[in-house]
């Protein structure tokens, strides 16, 4: 059995990637603020088990009980994969510093970097006896490479997770019964996130123009084709513990 813990499932990569690895005999669990029925009808009907678990992922206090009590769920013996795929994410607050709402600010640091941490930590912890092949997957973006105006909380949390992706994927090498973690950079696809980003303004993110041009001329790629790429790369090649992959690199 391949066990999937999927967090920002409901909608966009995440609902995607659900769909994808939803195949008779598997067991995903869903983290999101809201449930998604068709998403649970569709994977059912493909012979999979799955369920739902709503969380904020912005308030980082409970996430190690609840990843605690989705872990508590498996049956060792059974599982063959398990693989932590955290897609959660938010671009806001898109303002220059000194303009960005210090909440806006906590919540983005808390969701973007500090509860993927926090349920890696977890997750190695609590599988380290597990000799079955177990992977994490940070969605990371190309934001977290270079500095883009009006993002500096985003692009320094993306950045942040490279960077801990790249020290446990080091740190994981040298143990018994290792933990694959990556990050994966999936470009811009036609997700909520991107009309989030069409919807701010010139003062604040100086590149907004380019990005409704990359929705007007259908430069977005689906989240059904960025999820295929991800589950590919996941299911079938050696993976480099540590490594940041790019989709440029697998199209």
């Amino acid at each position: 059995m391949k066990y999937f813990i999927v967090t920002g499932a409901s909608r966009g990569l995440g609902a995607a990637t659900v769909k994808k690895v939803a195949q008779k005999g598997n067991r995903i669990v869903c983290i999101a603020r809201t449930q998604n029925e068709e998403i649970v009808k569709e994977a059912q009907k493909n012979g999979a088990i799955v369920s739902f678990v709503e969380a904020d992922l912005t308030d980082h206090s409970n996430v190690e009980t609840l990843l605690e009590g989705v872990l508590a769920e498996l049956t060792p013996d059974k599982v063959e994969e398990i693989y932590l795929i955290q897609n959660a994410g938010m671009v806001d607050p898109i303002k220059t510093a000194g303009n960005a709402p210090s909440d806006v600010v906590t919540n983005a640091v808390h969701l973007n970097l500090l509860t993927p941490m926090l349920m890696t930590n977890k997750f190695i912890e609590l599988t380290s006896t597990l000799s079955c092949k177990k992977v994490i997957v940070h969605v990371s973006s190309g934001a977290g490479t270079r500095p883009i105006y009006g993002w500096n909380t985003y692009c320094t949390t993306k950045a942040g997770l490279n960077m801990y992706t790249n020290a446990v994927g080091l740190e994981q090498q040298l143990t018994s019964n290792p933990v694959t973690v990556i990050a994966f950079s999936p470009g811009i696809m036609d997700t909520e996130m991107q009309a989030v980003i069409r919807s701010s303004n010139e003062e604040d993110f100086a590149d907004i123009n380019t990005f409704k041009e990359y929705h007007e001329k259908g430069a977005l790629r689906s989240p059904e084709f960025v999820a295929e790429k991800m589950v590919e790369l996941i299911y079938n090649q050696k993976l480099e513990n540590g490594r940041v992959y790019d989709i440029k690199e697998l199209i």
